[in-house]
């Protein structure tokens, strides 16, 4: 039992950045808050109201939703930064165990400066940890009270140069609902609803294995996708994604164990284009240098924020 819970934490901890977050397993790389659990996000869906298509009809021609799919595409690659806030909750189980966690999550992303930050608060088994982390300047910078036992710090850093590019494509929001849009041929408008008061196009995405494998935050080695499912509500003014809900059901392999993993995500993209800057606080000039630019090769398929 004590191997299996090891194994379900392993897996809960590389989900973090799952869909959640910027963390990081470097070399050397800490071991950060558990992420996030893994029942269907319940985020509260009482401001919306859909116009559904009839049944057996679509909502609209091809042409249309080639035009609102490109929209949509042209208005997240113009953007500058966003804010988004959002849930996500996971699952892990095997035969003998599972383990579920939940967590909320607020994120700041600079897109000129390729900077963003993620804080998140996760709750499982009881527990409950705040965290931090920062991704600029050619590192990755993590706050954390469940870090001080380890390293007499509550801040740890990692150079991360040689594979930054790597890391902000695939930990960046914009870049990966960007290219979900890009990539999936199956993609569908099934309607109109009111999310927070403003209008917005329903689109429903079904990515198939080989267009996941395009994505740059998706790595298939030993996982079997059994589900991937996106609906993006992207504003009928603006062209902007105001809110997105993503699952992913999957078997991963950990160790030789396979475990079956459900992760349910929904973001709000709250703000587009203001003055913000993600810059790191005082606090951090006494983070302890851990790690180096290397990466530990992991089984599993991460999906990023």
């Amino acid at each position: 039992m004590q191997r299996t819970k090891a194994l379900l934490l392993v897996v809960v901890l590389l989900a973090t950045p799952v869909l959640a977050g910027c963390t990081d397993q470097g070399d050397g790389g800490p071991a950060t808050a558990e992420p996030t659990d893994g029942t269907a996000a319940d985020a509260s869906t009482d401001d919306a109201t859909t116009t559904p298509a009839d049944e057996g009809e679509s909502a609209f021609s091809d042409a249309e939703e080639r035009e609102i799919r490109q929209s949509a595409l042209t208005a997240l690659r113009d953007v500058s930064t966003v804010q988004l806030e959002g849930v996500l909750n996971q699952s892990v189980s095997t035969a003998a165990a599972s383990q579920s966690t939940s967590a909320t999550f607020g994120v700041t992303i600079d897109a000129e400066q390729r900077r963003l930050v993620v804080d998140q608060t996760v709750q499982t088994q009881g527990r409950t940890v705040n965290q931090t982390t920062y991704l600029l300047n050619d590192s990755l910078y993590i706050r954390s009270s469940a870090l001080e036992r380890r390293y007499g710090s509550q801040w740890v850093t990692q150079n991360v140069s040689e594979r930054y590019d790597r890391l902000w494509r695939n930990r960046s929001a914009l870049s990966l609902h960007s290219n979900l849009l890009n990539v999936t041929e199956n993609l569908s408008v099934t309607g109109t609803e009111t999310v927070r008061g403003e209008e917005v196009y329903v689109l429903s995405l079904r990515p198939s294995d080989a267009e996941l494998s395009e994505l740059g935050g998706v790595n298939f080695a030993g996982g079997e996708v059994h589900a991937f499912d996106a609906t993006f509500y992207v504003s009928t003014e603006t062209d902007l994604v105001v809110r997105s809900d993503i699952h992913v059901n999957e078997t991963v392999t950990i160790r030789g164990q396979e475990l079956q993993q459900v992760v349910d995500v929904r973001r709000d993209f709250v703000a587009y284009d203001q003055d913000v800057a993600v810059t790191l606080p005082p606090e951090a000039d006494g983070a302890v240098p851990i790690g180096g630019n290397r990466s530990v090769a992991t089984t599993t398929r991460q999906v990023t924020v």
